[in-house]
């Protein structure tokens, strides 16, 4: 008897609604490949990227058909147990036929690195705390610090790594030791920059008392508002807020019992509504977790739409980490159940109408070296897996380069 239970229970396409389904094709990578995948309603894999390095989380196609692809920077350092699972580092543009055109790494990078329509890119990194820093932080498990005590912090960045003209040369540039607005290092120029013990309310931002103090507070995604400020989330404090542009301020703020460990906050619409996968892990008073996705009204921070498996009572929808969320053309969701590889789009009245398992079903060993390895081990993370951090889905002229 087959005895891994995602085989078991069924990989790949699971259901369609032909009627219902947004048109379109489906963007995933595997965690544990190299590989870009592009499917069809179907199911049918319709287009395949093989990167040079394996996925650092999530890819997505950018408006002039380029891939933009997360890699793992090959010399990010062994900071803490859990920074293997989630680095990133290499922020590359490759073209439907595979050619890497345009490189930007920074092996402190993690989570979110979002290539921006207009070449930049805004990003998380993470840099080493004082102990007077480290000190101010507050909650997590004590002890729980990386090695030597070290705690380490987010920073946000943005930055224009390479020349908005040549759009057909290959860029490699390092972008680790930019720090200052304006600075360039190997052609790369830092925009904006942001510390996150510099500007959050330590009070207001403290660690759930049941995570390691090793990161802080581990920002899982950025994006940008229609009036330019930056809309991230962090994980550890539960918490979606925005940041001014113009004074690093943060000027709007959402928390427990909202979102819990969430994902992916982003603008859905002038209003400033945003699209939020609310994870759902340690959620305040309830015994049970699930996942959902909602969207919350930025006027009023109340939630006025939400999907979550109701036929279960919410327990055949969960994912404790990672997850995404998608406003497609016509209004249905695309929804990323991302530790379990599921994806699946939903009605706005919360109709199931298409489902799909990502079969490529794998460990780690194939794409991360024997260090490497032995630091996945530690946490647990030696098991094969079909993850990804993110889905996407696109209509079918915005791939117009595909060829069926």
């Amino acid at each position: 008897m087959e005895q891994h239970t995602f085989r078991r229970r069924g990989l790949g396409l699971r259901g369609a609604d032909p009627d219902r389904v947004s048109p379109g094709y489906v963007l995933y990578a595997p965690l544990t490949s190299n590989t870009a995948h592009l499917i069809s309603t179907t199911g049918e894999e319709v287009h395949r990227w093989t990167l040079p390095t394996r996925a650092g989380r999530h890819a997505r196609i950018l408006p002039n058909g380029n891939l933009a692809y997360n890699g793992v920077h090959a010399d990010s350092p062994n900071l803490f147990p859990m920074w293997k699972k989630y680095c990133g580092g290499v922020m590359m543009q490759v073209n439907p036929d595979g050619k890497v055109v345009r490189k930007y790494s920074d092996p402190h990078a993690h989570h979110d690195q979002n290539h921006l329509n207009d070449g930049t890119i805004l990003y998380t990194t993470l840099e080493p705390l004082t102990a007077e820093e480290a000190a101010r932080v507050r909650g997590g498990i004590s002890g729980s610090e990386s090695p030597n005590g070290v705690v380490y912090a987010d920073c946000i960045k943005l930055v224009e790594p390479w020349s908005k003209s040549d759009e057909s040369s290959s860029s490699d540039f390092d972008g680790s030791a930019s720090t200052e607005p304006g600075t360039k290092n190997g052609g790369a120029k830092l925009l904006w920059s942001w510390r996150a013990i510099d500007h959050l309310d330590l009070d207001q931002f403290p660690q759930h008392q049941s995570y390691p103090r090793e990161h802080w507070p581990l920002i899982n995604s950025v994006s940008l508002d229609k009036d330019g400020n930056i809309i991230a989330s962090s994980r550890n404090t539960s918490s979606v807020f925005v940041i001014s542009r113009e004074t690093k301020k943060v000027i709007w703020h959402l928390t427990a019992p909202t979102v819990n460990q969430q994902h992916c906050a982003h603008e859905i619409n002038d209003k400033g509504d945003m699209l939020i996968f609310d994870n759902g892990v340690f959620r305040p008073g309830l015994a049970v977790p699930f996942s959902r996705a909602i969207i919350v009204s930025r006027a009023t921070e109340q939630i006025t739409w939400e999907y979550k498996d109701n036929t279960t009572g919410g327990l055949g929808f969960f994912t404790p980490f990672m997850g995404s969320a998608q406003l497609l053309e016509g209004g249905n969701v695309l929804i990323a159940e991302a530790a379990t590889g599921r994806i699946f789009e939903v009605t706005t009245d919360g109709k199931m109408v298409w489902e799909f398992v990502v079969p490529q079903l794998d460990d780690y060993s194939k794409v991360m070296g024997a260090q490497d390895l032995e630091e996945m081990e530690k946490i647990g993370f030696s098991y094969e897996s079909n993850a990804v951090f993110r889905a996407y889905k696109y209509l079918p002229e915005e791939v117009g380069w595909l060829r069926l």
